[in-house]
C-alpha cells in the first residue's frame, strides 16, 4: 500500500530537489549565474526521482522522517553557509545594502 509516501516526497521533494541543485551550483568554475537555468531545470527531474523513490521506503513515517531530515541538512548547510559568508548574496541589492 502506497499510503502517504507519494505526498512526502511530493511536499518535501521539491525544497529537497532545490536545495540540492543549489548545493551543486555554488561552487561552479564561472560563478552561480551560470547555472541557474540548468540548476532550475535539473530540480524538476530531481524532484519526480525522490517522489519515485519515496514510493520505496517501507512505511509511510520512514518516507517522511527521511526527508524531512534531509530538508533539515541541505538547508542547515545553506544558512551556515551563508552565516559564513561562503555563499555570494542572492542579488545584487543585498549586497549594496549589506543585509
Amino acid at each position: 500500500m502506497i499510503g502517504t509516501k507519494w505526498l512526502a516526497g511530493t511536499l518535501l521533494g521539491l525544497p529537497l530537489a532545490i536545495a540540492l541543485c543549489t548545493l551543486g551550483i555554488l561552487w561552479l568554475p564561472g560563478g552561480w549565474e551560470g547555472g541557474v537555468v540548468l540548476a532550475i531545470m535539473l530540480s524538476f527531474v530531481l524532484w519526480v526521482a525522490i517522489i519515485s523513490l519515496s514510493l520505496l521506503f517501507e512505511t509511510s513515517l520512514r518516507a517522511w522522517l527521511w526527508l524531512v531530515g534531509g530538508n533539515l541538512v541541505c538547508y542547515g548547510i545553506l544558512v551556515a553557509l551563508r552565516l559564513l559568508h561562503a555563499m555570494p548574496p542572492a542579488s545584487a541589492l543585498s549586497a549594496v545594502t549589506g543585509s
